[in-house]
């Protein structure tokens, strides 16, 4: 049987969204930011991925898939343009607002998908805000966090960074045309952040956890294998999650 095509809520009109709210079908809410990433990967890249990873995860898990917020907190790479120069506290009280809206129109089970690191913090914050107002179940994925343990096996190299091994591999499997390997050069693109020297702008826009490790691999076979993994570990991830909801017998909480 062919894959199902996934549920984008801005192309659904009222009556299917009403059969969403109907069977309490989660709702899959990407975000990242503009900043540079390498010369090798678009200026987009966290949100393509996140987009693309919550693509995927909505169909596994029967969801639909929220408009993605292209517009973050981008600090490191702030001088480099195009960058999203969103305010922490602005950006926290806009999002919240948006995960409001939508438990408010009904949805009570909403999942993001992060792509960019500037987020976590303020992601983290509203997120325990919101729980303590309403009766949500919510969650917020940091899918290059949970990639890193499927980087080795594959790749045979330690976990990258940005622009590195993970987004790339990403890339590479769902948007291959606008990936550019003539364009990326170990020499002048990679750079490994030392806390003893803060730099900014960067020398180099592929930060890595170590010299030599975890670069770029334009291989679309094992973007391929690297991809499913991380689909799949994902996927049962958020099933667990979704099925022990029901163990709560007195239901959500504020």
């Amino acid at each position: 049987m062919p894959r199902p095509l996934a549920k984008f809520l801005k192309c659904m009109n009222t009556v299917e969204v009403e059969s969403l709210l109907a069977r309490e079908a989660p709702l899959f809410l990407p975000v990242g930011t503009l900043e540079a990433h390498g010369r090798h990967l678009p200026v987009g890249t966290d949100t393509i991925c996140a987009e693309k990873i919550a693509e995927e995860l909505s169909i596994n898990l029967q969801g639909a898939l929220a408009p993605s917020f292209e517009y973050g907190i981008t600090n490191m790479l702030a001088q480099t343009s195009p960058a999203s120069f969103f305010p922490e506290d602005l950006y926290a009280k806009f999002f919240e607002q948006i995960v409001e809206n939508f438990y408010n129109q009904g949805f009570k089970t909403i999942i993001i998908i992060n792509g960019h690191g500037g987020n976590r913090d303020a992601l983290n914050k509203l997120v325990r805000r919101v729980v303590r107002r309403h009766p949500i179940a919510i969650s917020v994925i940091n899918w290059w966090l949970l990639s890193e343990k499927h980087v080795e096996p594959i790749f045979n190299t330690e976990p990258g960074g940005h622009a590195a091994v993970e987004e790339t591999s990403v890339m590479l499997h769902f948007c291959p045309t606008l990936v550019d390997p003539d364009n990326y050069s170990p020499g002048s693109d990679d750079y490994v952040p030392e806390d003893g020297i803060w730099l900014y702008p960067p020398p180099g826009e592929v930060m890595l956890s170590q010299s030599g490790q975890g670069q770029p691999v334009f291989d679309c076979g094992k973007a391929a294998d690297f991809v499913k993994v991380l689909i799949n570990d994902l996927t049962d991830r958020i099933q667990h999650w979704l099925n022990s909801l029901k163990r709560l017998q007195g239901g959500l909480r504020p």
